[in-house]
């Protein structure tokens, strides 16, 4: 929901509250005031009949004069002090046909030493009256107080909230990439600017920090890759002189350990560059070719380890990927089939519109597959293994907001990179 919609939302829940208890406020109000008013005309009415019993007018017992029904005059047996009493009383209505709130004065007069009963009653506006007008006002307030939030909304949507809108454009069309801050932009708003000031700040601080680790991935692998080809070089060569075989398995394991130390900085490196998104650009790769040729290219290797590989590869498979990345996915799958793979094991390769699905024989894991796909968790106790090469294929997947899944069932791994979802 946009905010200015919860706005007006919220505005007119407010509103329905306010309007319900000014209704009610309204209401006593207005019958507070006809209630007033009618208490002057009934004293009038009491002044004026006691008058007229002063000017010597007879009156029955109970008079119901043709012009006021509501009017009851009664002489008392007993004298009774002057007094006025006004208290509300029911009314049957024959119109409505029910009772009716109405006021009722009862007035005590003496007149020539005769004490006189005077009662009037009535309503100079009835209540069900005054409810409807009262409704009736406040739909009218409510209906504009309606137009007026929905017009107000729509101004301060299209007017107010444009440098908010420009602002959030900006965010989501920055790339560190670019190594370009966002400028902050004045505007007429205080809470806007200090919005673009801190937009500013943030992502000045974001190219500044990406610069800063950039700059010290690439130059602590180069660094490392200089004094490891030194030692490398001066490994081979301490293999050409006459060492006891005691010495050439420590020189032996000393060469395995320089080349996994270089293979974990080019990977931490690689690893680096795709979680910046480096490789963004994309074309249309034709993947089946980079199987059908990558898999060629371990024939060796593959005899080797008298593995027999089975492959159901749709031709003109095509990608839209960097092509760098498209070739360290796949290698790094298939490495991974090879590697893990048992004596004379069997590799399974099946690629479709749809899909890619690789998987090999091996040994079950012994440790949580929720874990297979994080740094430096491997499964295997190959100690030349360094835990890189499914990280890297996790964040590959991820950048193509592809799916990956794994499954080890009766003695296969296998592994699905799902490219459409339907």
């Amino acid at each position: 929901m946009k905010l200015i919609t919860k706005f007006i939302l919220i505005y007119l829940i407010v509103t329905v509250i306010v309007l319900g208890l000014g209704g009610v406020v309204s209401y006593h109000v207005i019958k507070g005031e006809l209630d007033n008013e009618l208490k002057w005309r009934f004293l009038d009415r009491v002044e004026r009949v006691t008058y007229l019993l002063e000017q010597g007018e007879n009156f029955e017992s109970t008079v119901q004069d043709n012009s006021d029904t509501n009017l009851e005059i009664m002489a008392l047996p007993n004298r009774v002090e002057p007094d006025v009493e006004i208290r509300d009383t029911l009314v049957w209505h024959n119109r409505l046909h029910q009772r009716e709130h109405n006021l009722k004065m009862v007035a005590h007069r003496n007149v020539d030493g005769t004490s006189y009963r005077i009662t009037t009653y009535g309503a100079l506006v009835e209540s069900d009256d005054i409810t409807e007008a009262v409704i009736e006002i406040l739909l009218w307030i409510l209906g504009l107080q309606v137009i007026g939030a929905v017009g107000v909304g729509f101004i301060v949507s299209n007017r107010l909230f444009k440098p908010f809108r420009k602002t959030l454009k900006r965010i989501k069309n920055f790339t560190l990439q670019d190594k370009e801050p966002i400028p902050a932009e004045s505007t007429s708003v205080t809470e806007f600017d200090d919005l673009n000031k801190f937009v500013e700040e943030m992502t000045s601080k974001a190219v500044s920090d990406y610069v800063n680790l950039k700059e010290f991935a690439e130059n602590a692998s180069h660094e490392l890759q200089t004094p490891l080809s030194i030692i490398k070089g001066k490994l081979e060569l301490l293999t050409e002189t006459e060492l006891s075989p005691e010495q050439y398995q420590f020189v032996e394991d000393s060469q395995r350990s320089v080349k996994k130390l270089s293979r974990l900085s080019e990977s931490l490196a690689l690893l680096t560059k795709i979680e910046n998104h480096e490789f963004v650009k994309t074309e249309a790769i034709n993947f089946s070719e980079i199987i059908t040729e990558s898999t060629k290219a371990f024939d060796e290797f593959i005899a080797l380890n008298g593995l027999e590989v089975e492959s159901h590869i749709q031709d003109e498979i095509t990608l839209q990927m960097h092509p760098v990345l498209a070739d360290i996915l796949w290698t790094n799958l298939f490495q991974n089939a090879i590697k893990h793979n048992v004596k004379e094991g069997r590799i399974h390769i099946e690629l479709t519109e749809k899909k890619l699905k690789i998987a090999n024989t091996g040994q079950p894991l012994s440790s949580s597959p929720d874990e297979l796909f994080q740094r430096f968790k491997k499964d295997s106790v190959d100690s030349n293994s360094i835990g890189l090469g499914l990280s890297i294929i996790k964040r590959i997947v991820d950048q193509y907001h592809y799916n990956i899944s794994y499954d080890f069932y009766n003695g296969w791994h296998t592994i699905v990179i799902t490219f459409k979802t339907d």
